[in-house]
């Protein structure tokens, strides 16, 4: 279920709060660690708790997710460590809220620095098979997918201050036993001289499971229903946007008539299964063909209906007129 606090007041959590953990909206996620600092908005904490306590990841993704964390935080100490480490902000996201409308659509564990610009993403799959939906080709294809888009994220909210320089994305399997290269995680191409080297590195590596994405090279990824969204929350910034260049947003969204091309090329059934999300008020997941109704003035928020929308209203309000 969604956090009902962080659905009606997007950049007011409190430090350590249980919605913060299980934030899944990663446009948000990247605002609050500028406005609030990046320890408020680390999730690592979740992950200290028996698997019960996270009923938006299976125990399986719990205890995948729980031991890469464990790894990266070995390989940021010892010899060569770097002063700057690498932390959890998200265990599961989508771009924006209510922005996953398919299986597919969901990121999963993606790691940054306090300097909120180099992103680390790791992508938890179950075995691939020869049934024909759960294929290398369909977990390459979503690792790519979902490291472009969130590039497209971060350049598209920070393209004016301090915008991000690349991300680095893997993905593991039971069979790997979910470990990383250690070459993952370092922060090697902070040099302008090593970069180019690193980059060669990771995307030939012999596993074909890393791949690194330096900002110049992304494709527009953001839908523009996507932006208009992300548009409302930065909106609630106390800091003021420059406006985006017209070169720049075609850059980062796709246009109207091309939405196919923000899908990720996946053939796999699962990944067409669609999304099923709680009302913003009551929590209930409605049943059978039933539709959440989004309000349409922020269309951040989904209810089941009229009641519980006006319900909702005497504290939504306050976030909903200032958009």
């Amino acid at each position: 279920m969604e956090s009902l606090g962080s659905a009606l007041n997007p950049l007011q959590l409190q430090p350590h709060d249980d919605g913060q953990r299980s934030e899944t909206c990663a446009a948000t996620k990247l605002l609050q660690c500028r406005e609030l600092g990046l320890s408020v908005n680390v999730v690592s904490g979740k992950f200290d708790r028996p698997p019960e306590n996270s009923p938006d990841l299976s125990t399986e993704e719990f205890l995948a997710r729980k031991a890469v964390i464990a790894q990266v935080e070995q390989l940021m100490v010892g010899p060569g460590a770097e002063h700057l480490s690498w932390q959890p902000i998200l265990s599961k996201y989508e771009i924006v809220k209510s922005s996953a409308k398919k299986s597919r659509d969901w990121g999963h564990l993606l790691f940054t620095t306090a300097t909120s610009n180099q992103f680390l993403l790791v992508m938890i799959f179950p075995d691939e098979c020869n049934c024909g939906n759960f294929s290398h080709h369909d977990y390459a294809a979503l690792t790519k997918f979902h490291a472009n888009k969130f590039l497209c994220l971060a350049k598209y909210i920070w393209h004016a201050n301090q915008p991000p320089k690349w991300i680095r994305a893997t993905y593991l399997t039971p069979s790997t036993g979910y470990s990383i290269d250690p070459v993952f995680a370092p922060l090697q191409t902070d040099s302008a001289a090593n970069e180019p080297t690193a980059l060669a590195s990771f995307n030939a590596h012999p596993s074909g499971r890393y791949l690194h994405l330096d900002v110049k090279d992304i494709t527009p990824a953001l839908t523009p229903s996507e932006a208009e969204r992300i548009d409302t929350l930065v909106a609630r910034t106390e800091r003021t946007k420059k406006p985006m260049p017209a070169a720049l947003r075609a850059q980062l969204v796709v246009r109207e008539d091309e939405k196919g091309r923000a899908k990720p090329d996946v053939g796999g059934a699962p990944w067409r299964e669609g999304v099923k999300r709680a009302c913003a008020f009551c929590e209930v997941v409605p049943h059978g063909k039933v539709k959440l109704q989004t309000c349409s003035r922020c269309k951040l928020v989904q209810y089941c209906g009229k009641e519980c929308q006006t319900m909702a209203w005497p504290s939504h309000k306050h976030f909903c007129k200032k958009v």
